[in-house]
């Protein structure tokens, strides 16, 4: 399950490579197909895409919380089987469930909340 993103009018696409309790990988695909990186090991360098390293950086700073939200997402919904659109039936406040992701799942409440905004309350 892949999650088109969109970084400077330029289309990524991050592909979950692992699932466990703890930090996950996800590899960054071009548009078109091409393997470009992780979120673990960073852009390959044949990548070519950026003209410097300061923009690299920023890509991949910007692309670690969209890769957290994805992987909170996919966490929520493993969790209490719902995706996250549906969190408002669990009769749980945002904050329940931004504890209960934090101590099973080491989802930061920074980023789950994001992730709940428009659901919860």
């Amino acid at each position: 399950m892949a999650k088109l993103v969109m970084y400077n009018n330029n289309f990524f696409f991050l592909h979950p490579v692992n699932f466990d309790k703890c930090d996950m990988e996800f590899e960054i695909y071009s548009l078109g197909g091409e393997l470009i990186g992780s979120t673990i090991y960073g852009i390959k360098e044949e990548a070519n895409l950026f003209s410097c390293e300061q923009e690299q950086d920023e890509f991949m700073n910007w692309l670690e919380i969209e890769a957290h939200k994805e992987e909170a997402t996919m966490k929520f919904a493993y969790e209490f089987n719902l995706p996250v659109e549906q969190a408002n039936q669990l009769e749980l406040s945002a904050v329940e469930i931004m504890d209960i992701m934090n101590r099973k799942w080491s989802i930061s409440i920074e980023i789950m909340d994001q992730v709940l905004d428009n659901y919860v309350s």
